[in-house]
């Protein structure tokens, strides 16, 4: 009897061992899908951007937002 129950536990034990591993494929997908929904949602800073911000937004720190010169009388 133990020799049986032995014999089914080592024919059964290494099939219920089997990890669920994503391919490499899946996980590239994944990472390149998280990549686009940052890059579409973050902010442009370069020199040419106009954005609208809307919302409620708390600031600390300091902000620095220089004046530009005005154009001169003529």
């Amino acid at each position: 009897m133990h020799k049986k129950l032995l014999t089914a536990f080592l024919i059964c034990a290494p099939i219920s061992a089997v990890a669920n591993i994503p391919s490499t494929e899946y996980v590239q997908q994944q990472i390149a899908s998280q990549i686009a929904t940052a890059v579409s949602s973050k902010v442009d800073t370069s020199a040419s951007a106009n954005q609208t911000m809307a919302g409620t937004y708390t600031i600390t720190g300091t902000v620095y937002a220089p004046t530009p010169t005005l154009p001169t009388a003529e």
